[in-house]
């Protein structure tokens, strides 16, 4: 800054001194111009002095023509130095006297053009050649206004050199005197000028560095003060646009709290204070339960308010400042003792999910104590504006540097432990588990594998026969999913179908399935085993918005099998919701002679009125109650029930989970329709199923006969065309 002012000042005095320098020089050149035309003039004015002596001393001669008196005249006059000629032509008698000492009359030359120009004019003419000064002046006699000759004198003009010289001299003196003079005022004048320039410039500096708060000279009534005022107010946007970038970069709107940016730069402050002694810290990541609910009812203005209640509830419970959680690390005192405390951070990271950085926290028991705060805070909340709620949260924890060394890997690892505590029934925390975050992994890697497996042709079916429970003759099989897994050999349902519901897979994996079973039990019908096929039904395929009765009936159209052969199996749960919504998307089906069936019947909570309104053909008995049978009355109960109730209600059964000839006997003394299980066959491959069929029919006899309306305790189930 001090070198900036010093050169505006040096740049301030040579501007001035330079427009000095410049006006003194043009002043010069002007005196020099005008001192130098000033003594032609008076060179010109001595010579037509001499001019008019000489001619009034010429009208006398040249009358009484004595040219040697008037020669001698002349010749007087010429002897002044600076008088060069002096001489007179006479008119009348064209003659020219000369007044040089070396010239006589006779002898003269005679500068007709200027004699002539004299005559004619009648006046004095005056030409000033270089070095001298020529003066003609007509010479006239008393009381004739004709010339009568010419008188000419030629006068030595003042050497020009010399006398710019010396103009050039006195006024350079002058002009030295003058700045001599004029230095100390323009050094003086200028520092004042520059003065509030200097002062605005180092608070400009300040402002750059940082300082908003430095004051501009704004009480100044001149340019200076205006410029502050319109710097000042700059400044001043500039501070409020600061603020507000700050406030949307770091700041939730919502809530107040800090962002995730804001906590992501926080968490790595921390880490890089993780080579000190006791510098470890948790992060508790929170999501709220039951927030969606809240949010989708009284719409995203009461949602948002239930947040900023959140934030406040938790700022208060967490790290108000009279809390103090025990087992946290403060920071060392500085030098009076003082020094900040290890209050914890509360941001909103997005959603209805918050964090917690508990600086200086290295034992779990304390980061469980802050977690049962939180808990109990976001259950605190009962109301938003009059409007009751009920919401928890459940809290996930990851403890630096043991559950992660970076900000990434410590989010998703209590990422990992709130999604742990939420499956385990919410409004509760967990701890970070490495063995859960591998048991994660292996979730996704095997959910990126199952997105390529229908395409893959990794999925197979296997083949569960169904007898009639009287007859033993083979009427249908269940269709049951495997994947062959290239790296992993056969898989079980169990391990992916939950994960394909929860992605959405299932819905292509169901139609891959249906068509599969239609397309092989159609080949069936074609060598002449006319058996049904039984199909799991997922809630998603179920209710797919392309259209599930759509779905089956091209699937049907394409494959060739006839709808009676068909049997879709879905779950207790999904039949007791609305019976109109299920009618509506199962009566289509059931009029082209597609049959359906409530799958482990007896697990759920149907009542009896609900069952009647159900448009359903068959009651299939879970094998928890047939495994029962001859071990446990109750369950036999259960299952004498369920039999009773299906007949009542015209419903075939299906007993799961056959394994004995006791339990078997059992189903078929109570009028159970059909049996499946391990006594008539376990899940088979396709070819092992065609075996077992042909081994089944030499042993037990033929399929049981099918006849369009044919119903009988045996076969009732199924009916062919033909």
């Amino acid at each position: 800054m001090g070198a900036f002012a010093v050169s505006l000042r040096a740049r301030f005095i040579l501007l001035v001194v330079g427009l000095f320098v410049s006006l003194t020089l043009t002043m010069i050149v002007a005196a020099s111009y005008i001192d130098l035309r000033e003594d032609d003039r008076k060179a010109a004015d001595v010579a037509t002095v001499i001019a008019r002596t000489v001619s009034r001393l010429a009208s006398d001669h040249i009358v009484a023509s004595r040219y040697g008196a008037l020669e001698s005249e002349l010749r007087s006059i010429a002897s002044d130095p600076l008088v060069l000629r002096a001489y007179v032509f006479d008119v009348l008698n064209e003659v020219s006297i000369d007044g040089g000492v070396d010239a006589s009359y006779e002898e003269t030359e005679i500068p007709r053009a200027l004699i002539d120009e004299v005559l004619a004019s009648g006046r004095r003419k005056v030409m000033l050649e270089d070095g001298v000064v020529e003066v003609a002046l007509p010479v006239l006699v008393s009381g004739n206004r004709v010339p009568v000759g010419v008188a000419l004198v030629v006068y030595e003009r003042p050497d020009a050199s010399q006398l710019i010289q010396r103009i050039w001299f006195r006024n350079a003196l002058i002009a030295l005197f003058l700045i001599a003079g004029a230095m100390p005022l323009t050094v003086h004048f200028g520092n004042g000028f520059l003065r509030p320039i200097r002062e605005l410039t180092r608070v400009a500096h300040r402002v750059s560095a940082g300082d908003f708060d430095a004051p501009f000279p704004v009480e100044r009534r001149d340019e200076i003060g205006v410029l502050a005022r319109a710097y000042s107010d700059m400044v001043r946007t500039i501070r409020g646009n600061l603020e507000r970038i700050h406030q949307l970069a770091f700041i939730d709107s919502v809530t107040r709290l800090a962002n995730r940016e804001s906590f992501r730069a926080e968490m790595e402050k921390a880490i890089a204070m993780g080579g000190q002694e006791k510098a470890g810290f948790a992060v508790l990541f929170i999501d709220l339960d039951r927030f969606k609910r809240v949010n989708d009812t009284y719409g995203h203005d009461v949602g948002d308010k239930l947040l900023a209640q959140v934030a406040r509830r938790l700022s208060l419970e967490v790290c108000g400042q009279d809390r103090r959680i025990e087992g946290l690390v403060e920071p060392e005192p500085d030098e009076r003792g003082q020094g900040p405390r290890n209050l914890p951070l509360i941001a909103r990271l997005g959603g209805d999910e918050f964090a917690v950085l508990l600086r200086g926290c290295i034992s779990r028991a304390t980061a469980a104590c802050v977690a049962q705060v939180a808990l109990g805070a976001v259950r605190g909340i009962t109301s938003v504006d009059g409007i009751p709620v009920s919401i928890g949260a459940s809290i996930g924890i990851a403890i630096y540097p043991h559950d992660g060394h970076s900000h990434t890997v410590l989010m998703k690892n209590a990422d990992i432990a709130m999604y742990a505590a939420k499956t385990a029934g919410g409004l509760g925390y967990a701890f970070y588990n490495a063995e859960a975050d591998r048991a994660a992994a292996e979730r996704m890697r095997l959910e990126t594998e199952l997105k390529l497996a229908v395409p893959h042709g990794e999925l197979v079916l296997h083949y569960q026969p169904q007898v009639a429970a009287g007859s033993g003759a083979l009427v249908g099989a269940e269709a049951l999913l495997r994947w062959n897994h290239p790296e992993r050999g056969l898989i079980g349902p169990g391990a992916f179908i939950g994960l394909a519901e929860e992605t959405g897979l299932i819905v292509e994996i169901g139609r891959w399935v249906l068509r599969e079973a239609c397309l092989q039990t159609a080949e069936w019908h074609r060598r002449g085993q006319n058996i049904c096929i039984a199909v799991n039904i997922s809630q998603a395929q179920f209710r797919d918005p392309d259209g599930f009765a759509a779905t089956v009936m091209t699937i049907l159209e394409e494959t060739g099998l006839p709808p009676t052969f068909l049997e879709l199996e879905i779950t207790e749960s999904m039949a007791m919701r609305d019976a109109a919504e299920i009618a509506c998307i199962v009566d289509p089906l059931r009029d082209a002679g597609v049959r359906f069936a409530i799958d482990d019947f007896g697990t759920g909570y149907s009542s009896l009125a609900h069952l009647t309104r159900l448009p359903f053909d068959i009651f299939k008995i879970d094998q928890n109650f047939t495994a029962g049978i001859g071990q446990d009355q109750s369950a036999e109960v259960i299952v004498q029930t369920i039999l009773a109730m299906a007949g009542s209600l015209n419903y075939d059964t299906v007993a799961e989970g056959v394994e004995t000839r006791e339990q078997l006997d059992f189903l078929t003394a109570h009028g159970c329709t059909m049996a499946q299980g391990y006594l008539i066959g376990k899940p088979m491959t396709l070819d092992n199923f065609e075996g077992w069929m042909g081994a089944w029919h030499a042993s037990k006899g033929t399929v049981a006969p099918r006849s369009p309306g044919a119903v009988n305790v045996t076969a009732k189930r199924c009916t062919a065309a033909g």
